[in-house]
Formats: structure tokens, C-alpha cells, sequence
């Protein structure tokens, strides 16, 4: 990135940390999506189109809790669950063709890929995207840390429910309990609760 000196689009030395700055904090939150929502064996989750819209109700906490309350018959007694963090959404996704996208998802793929984290099975269709043993043992050892409490109550809330889900089935429901924020948004465009 190109700064040009004095320019006011130069951030101050002391600006906070940004979490969706971070590959580290993404690589984390994938693979713990991966390990608390993935299908044996493995865990994996089948396609990207599947990891990208859990991983979207991961990032939005309040698009989970809305999620529940509208399927709350069809959700197997998961409605309790409420977000018991701010609503803030610490990395923003942007509306793509096929709903939520971030188009960095080939990068932190890659960043777990070549950390031996997880392999990329392109021999099913769709793509798996799967734990190796080093990224279960990353993924239980990132579980049990306080800062990754709120990330891992919301994949345990979509563990036994939405995470059963198709990725076509979970883009359709996307669209249909959110046509404002999502749907009906521009493509490219930032999503906000």
C-alpha cells in the first residue's frame, strides 16, 4: 500500500488493531468454523460456497441469532441461543454473486495450506476443505483460549443445525431472511447488519 507523506489517508501510529487486517485472526476463525462445523471424516466442510456462508453467520452474530429465531421449529431446540457479545462485526464480508464473499478466501486458504493445516481435496465435487492432525491439534489448542470463546459459542451453535446444511441451501436461506442486507445489496458492496 502507497502512502504519500502528509496525506490524511496515512493512519496514525496509534490506531487500533483491526482484527480483518489480520491472516493470522481469519486462518484462526476458519479453522475453527473447520473443526467445530466440519462432517466426518476429518472434519471437512464440502465447498466453498458452504464454508463462505457458515462463515458468514460466524462473522455476523446478529444474522446467527436472527437466523435461529426465524428457524426456530426447524432448528432442533438451537433457538436459545443469543449472541452474548456486542453485535460488532470484526471483518466484514461484501456481496458477491453467490451471496457473502470475501475475496481473500483463496489467501487464508493458502496460509493454512502451506502451514499444514489443512488439505484441499479437489478429487470430490464439491472441494473439501479438511483438518490435517496439525490443524486439529491448532484448532482444540485455539478452543480452549478466552479470546476465541465467542467464535467457538457460535460455531457450537451451528454445529447441529445450519452447519448440516447444503451451501446452496445456506445461500438460499441467506437471501431469504436477509433480502435487504444481503440480497438485494450491490454486488461488491459491504454488508452491515
Amino acid at each position: 500500500m502507497r502512502h504519500n507523506i502528509g496525506a490524511s489517508a496515512v493512519p496514525p501510529p496509534h490506531r487500533p488493531w483491526d482484527p480483518d487486517d489480520s491472516p493470522d485472526f481469519h486462518a484462526s476463525r476458519l479453522l475453527l468454523l473447520v473443526a467445530e462445523c466440519g462432517s466426518a471424516p476429518g472434519p471437512h466442510i464440502a465447498g466453498r460456497t458452504k464454508l463462505a456462508k457458515l462463515d458468514f453467520f460466524l462473522r455476523y452474530p446478529a444474522f446467527l441469532e436472527r437466523a435461529h429465531t426465524e428457524l426456530a421449529e426447524t432448528l432442533s431446540g438451537q433457538a436459545a441461543f443469543r449472541a452474548s457479545m456486542p453485535e460488532e462485526v470484526e471483518a466484514p464480508m461484501i456481496r458477491y454473486r453467490f451471496g457473502p464473499w470475501d475475496p481473500r478466501y483463496r489467501q487464508f486458504l493458502a496460509f493454512l495450506m502451506a502451514r499444514g493445516l489443512i488439505t484441499i481435496t479437489t478429487s470430490h465435487r464439491p472441494e473439501r476443505v479438511r483438518l490435517t492432525s496439525g490443524g486439529k491439534r491448532a484448532a482444540a489448542a485455539l478452543a480452549d483460549m478466552d479470546e476465541f470463546q465467542p467464535i467457538v459459542t457460535r460455531c457450537r451453535a451451528m454445529r447441529d443445525n445450519l452447519a448440516q446444511w447444503s451451501g446452496t441451501d445456506l445461500k438460499n436461506l441467506v437471501y431469504q431472511l436477509f433480502p435487504e442486507e444481503v440480497a438485494d445489496l450491490a454486488y461488491h458492496q459491504e454488508i452491515r447488519p
